[in-house]
């Protein structure tokens, strides 16, 4: 990753220590049970870090060597070579169609729209907290565009989308960094196991974990201007859409958060 986006990372992470170290120490029971959790984590791994550095968090502080991804049984490994260039937590709706006329039937994915935001520091700096984000920013609405994402106080990096039915795109250009646009296509989905599982405040359960590489644009979209030659989704939460399409819509969105690290 450039220094001047992990500046942008260093940044993010120290909103997210003043917030986390206060909240701690008040023990506030204002918040809900998660996002509390949250907080106190946070804390906890960021109080080992000496004062020094916290007080002067700079490229250097972002050792994304040490960053470890969560992954789960029938993930594909990261392919040797690559090393880590981004980590965000993405934050927007899965999107689904309903035949109304047949209600017996599963509702059908036309992709997701979510806002990014950028985690990178906090995945090598307090790897606990970014484990919670995911479930804890389902409990409050999506923010606004150039909202911090609460309640980790994220930058946001971009924004994620389809550019057709089959291409996931991730447009990381924002005023404050430009990581890139990528283009990318499915290489393995793996549902979630039962002590994985984080649901969404509609129960909906968690959207599987995924394996993404780099696609070709699709035609008349230019092409692509990232290094990343692959993407994870993981630590899911919420997303799916009910078993069947009775009582549902002919078109829905379901709220889901995830992790979406990028390897170049």
């Amino acid at each position: 990753m450039r220094p001047s986006s992990l500046l942008i990372a260093a940044s993010a992470l120290t909103s997210t220590l003043v917030s986390s170290l206060a909240i701690e120490k008040r023990h506030s029971n204002a918040w809900p049970e998660a996002i509390r959790s949250y907080y106190v984590a946070a804390a906890k791994s960021l109080s080992s870090i000496p004062a020094s550095t916290l007080a002067s968090l700079s490229p250097s502080s972002c050792n994304l060597a040490s960053a470890k991804m969560p992954t789960i049984s029938g993930l594909p490994p990261v392919t040797p070579g690559l090393t880590l260039y981004h980590v965000a937590v993405g934050r927007g709706t899965q999107n689904y169609t309903c035949d109304i006329a047949h209600p017996a039937t599963a509702p059908v994915a036309v992709g997701a729209t979510a806002m990014l935001y950028n985690t990178t520091c906090l995945s090598c700096i307090a790897p606990q907290a970014l484990e919670m984000i995911p479930s804890s920013a389902l409990l409050l609405p999506t923010p606004k565009e150039n909202k911090l994402l609460f309640p980790a106080q994220a930058y946001t990096s971009g924004q994620h989308y389809f550019s057709d039915l089959t291409t996931p795109t991730f447009n990381l250009h924002t005023a404050k960094a430009n990581f890139g646009i990528q283009f990318a296509k499915l290489l393995t989905k793996v549902p979630v196991p039962d002590d994985k599982q984080q649901l969404g405040q509609d129960q909906s359960k968690a959207v599987p974990w995924l394996k993404l590489s780099s696609a070709n644009a699709p035609e008349g979209l230019g092409s692509d201007s990232s290094p990343v030659k692959e993407i994870y989704r993981v630590n899911t939460a919420g997303g799916s859409p009910p078993k069947t399409c009775d009582a549902s819509p002919a078109s829905f969105e379901v709220q889901y958060a995830a992790e979406y690290w990028f390897w170049g």
